[in-house]
């Protein structure tokens, strides 16, 4: 539902559906560019109780990268300190740690590099307790570079959550462009 502010929207369970949405238009705007990756969009099952999904997909698929597509958690909301802030309309949250995993640094440095060279906004973030798909992900055979994308969502895991919809636009754009630059030489050197 959109709310007063018509780039803020409100429904239940962005997590994952943002996920699964952002795979999709992502997955749309690949099919009109030419990038030199084979691509894979899988939604899991049962992230809260163990990572199960993440890990079973990881060992039929075996990627080369892997990225999370996420919600992360706004704290623009009373009781949190002023320096702990993530805030709705900031652009792409870039995990750099979650209770799970540490992302691979030359994936989260390219992140960081293709977000300026397309004037994407975005923001560091990380998540103290959980974690996320890539922390299976990530164990995958002899390792998989990861790295999590994610929403800034406020109230997440209930029935009000609410997004600001620039963030999932720029979320979308930050993927479609890693894919596109993610080409063998890339993806070696990370």
């Amino acid at each position: 539902m959109m709310m007063g502010n018509p780039k803020t929207y409100l429904a239940k369970a962005w997590d994952d559906r943002i996920g699964c949405a952002m795979m999709i238009d992502v997955m749309r705007r690949l099919t009109k560019e030419r990038h030199p990756n084979a691509l894979y969009a899988v939604g899991t099952v049962q992230e809260e109780v163990g990572l199960r999904g993440a890990t079973t997909s990881a060992a039929v698929v075996d990627p080369d990268v892997a990225f999370a597509v996420e919600v992360s958690i706004a704290h623009d909301t009373p009781g949190f300190p002023a320096d702990e802030v993530e805030a709705l309309g900031n652009g792409p949250a870039i995990l750099v740690y979650d209770g799970s995993m540490l992302p691979n640094r030359n994936l989260l440095d390219l992140a960081q590099d293709v977000a300026a060279k397309h004037k994407i906004p975005y923001h560091l973030a990380s998540i103290g307790r959980g974690g996320t798909d890539t922390g299976k992900i990530h164990l995958n055979r002899a390792g998989v570079p990861s790295l999590v994308i994610g929403v800034s969502t406020r109230y997440i895991h209930s029935h009000i959550g609410i997004i600001h919809r620039s963030d999932y636009d720029n979320s979308v754009r930050l993927l479609t462009e890693m894919v596109k630059v993610l080409d063998a030489r890339k993806v070696a050197a990370l």
